[in-house]
C-alpha cells in the first residue's frame, strides 16, 4: 500500500464513498465502476490527488449526469482546493459542514438543483477565487459576510430566486473581476461601493428589479470595466455623457428600463463597443453622425426609444456591423450628405433582394437584419 502518510488515510477514501453513497442516480455508471477499493483512490474518475504528499485536491464529477444529495462529511476531504459537481442534478440544502473546506478555491456548483438560503457561511472560505452557484433554486438575500472572501475574482449567482438588496459591502472585494447576479429578484439601488472596484471587468444584473439612477462619473472607478448588462430593470435617468471614459467597455446592455433624456454624444465616442443595446426606454432626440465612431460595433438595438429625425448613412459606414434594430421610433428618413452615401446604401442592402429596392428606413433596419441573420450572434451572455 506504501509509506505510512504517503498515501491518503482511509477515511479520506470513506468520505468519498460516503459521496457515492448519496448518489441516486448515475447515468453512465462511471462511479459505479471505478469508485471501489480495488482501485486506488487517486486514480479514481474525478478525483486528483497533490503530487507530494497525495492528498486529495480536487473532486470533478460535472456533465456526468448524476443526480443525489451531498454528505455533511464531505467538509472533512480538508485538503480540497477544487470543488467541481457542475451540470447535474444535485439537490437538497448545502450542508453546513462545507465550512471546513478552509483550502477552497474553486467551488463551482452551478447547473443543478441545490435549495434553501444562501449560505452565509460561505463567507468563511477566505482562500476562494472563483464561486459559481448558478441555475440553482437558491432562496434569500445575499449575505454581507461575502465581503470576507477578500481573494474572490468571479462571484456568479444568477439564475436563482435571491432577492433583496445587493449588500454595500461587496465593494470590499478588491480582487473581484465578474459579478454576475443576473435573472434574480434583486431590488432597491445599485450600491455605489461598486462603482469604486477598479478590479471589475463585468457587471451583470440583467432581468431584476434593480431602480434608480446610474452615477454620472460611474467611469471614474471602473477602469478595466469590459461588459455592463443592466438590461430588464427598472432603472431611470439619464446615461451618463462620459461613457467613453470606461476606455475598455466593449458590451453595455442597458435595454427594457426608464432611461429617459437624449442618448449622450459620448455614447458614440466608445470606441471599442461591440455590443449596444438601449432598445425600450424612453429616450429623445436623433441618432448623431458620430455613430461612425463605433469602428468595431457589431450589434447595435435601439428599438421603441422614441427616436426621431434622419438616420445618418454614416452608421453603414461600419463595417463590422452585422445586426441592427431601429423599429418602433419615429424616423422620417436617411441623412445622406452626398449622392456617394445614398449609393452605398443601395449598393449595401439592394443584392439580398429580387425586387425594386427602397429607402424606408424601417424597412431598411428589418432587412438588414434579415441580410445578417446567418451570422452568429454577437451578443455575449455570460456563460
Amino acid at each position: 500500500m506504501g509509506k505510512l502518510g504517503v498515501y491518503p488515510t482511509l477515511p479520506v477514501t470513506n468520505l468519498l464513498f460516503a459521496l457515492k453513497a448519496r448518489i441516486t442516480f448515475a447515468a453512465h455508471g462511471v462511479l459505479a465502476n471505478n469508485w471501489s477499493t480495488s482501485t486506488f483512490v487517486c486514480n479514481w474518475v474525478g478525483v486528483t490527488c497533490g503530487v507530494r504528499h497525495r492528498r486529495v485536491t480536487s473532486l470533478d464529477l460535472s456533465d456526468m449526469a448524476l443526480e443525489g444529495t451531498v454528505p455533511p462529511n464531505l467538509g472533512n476531504v480538508s485538503f480540497l482546493v477544487s470543488l467541481d459537481l457542475s451540470n447535474n442534478s444535485f439537490s437538497g440544502h448545502l450542508p453546513n459542514e462545507l465550512v471546513h473546506l478552509r483550502r477552497l478555491k474553486l467551488m463551482n456548483l452551478r447547473y443543478n438543483k441545490f435549495s434553501g438560503q444562501l449560505p452565509s457561511w460561505l463567507g468563511a472560505l477566505t482562500e476562494l477565487q472563483k464561486l459559481f452557484l448558478c441555475s440553482n433554486s437558491f432562496i434569500g438575500t445575499i449575505p454581507p459576510s461575502f465581503s470576507n472572501m477578500s481573494k474572490l475574482e468571479s462571484l456568479r449567482l444568477s439564475s436563482n430566486f435571491i432577492q433583496g438588496m445587493i449588500p454595500q459591502e461587496i465593494g470590499n472585494l478588491r480582487n473581484l473581476k465578474m459579478l454576475d447576479l443576473q435573472y434574480n429578484r434583486l431590488i432597491g439601488p445599485l450600491p455605489l461601493t461598486i462603482f469604486n472596484m477598479s478590479s471589475l471587468q463585468f457587471i451583470a444584473f440583467t432581468r431584476n428589479g434593480i431602480s434608480g439612477n446610474l452615477p454620472a462619473d460611474m467611469c471614474y472607478g471602473l477602469s478595466n470595466l469590459q461588459g455592463l448588462y443592466l438590461s430588464s430593470n427598472d432603472l431611470q435617468g439619464q446615461i451618463p455623457s462620459n461613457l467613453y471614459e470606461c476606455s475598455k467597455l466593449q458590451i453595455l446592455s442597458l435595454s427594457i428600463n426608464n432611461f429617459n433624456g437624449p442618448i449622450p454624444r459620448g455614447t458614440w465616442n466608445s470606441t471599442v463597443l461591440e455590443v449596444l443595446t438601449l432598445g425600450e426606454n424612453n429616450f429623445k432626440g436623433e441618432i448623431l453622425q458620430e455613430t461612425s465612431n463605433l469602428l468595431h460595433l457589431e450589434l447595435l438595438s435601439m428599438e421603441d426609444v422614441g427616436l426621431t429625425g434622419l438616420i445618418p448613412s454614416s452608421i453603414f459606414n461600419i463595417t463590422s456591423l452585422q445586426k441592427l434594430y431601429l423599429s418602433g421610433n419615429s424616423f422620417t428618413g436617411w441623412r445622406c450628405d452626398s449622392t456617394k452615401d445614398e449609393r452605398n446604401l443601395r449598393q449595401r442592402f439592394a443584392p439580398c433582394y429580387n425586387h425594386d429596392f427602397d429607402l424606408d428606413p424601417t424597412r431598411m433596419a428589418l432587412r438588414f437584419h434579415k441580410r445578417r441573420a446567418q451570422s452568429s450572434s454577437t451578443f455575449r451572455p455570460l456563460l
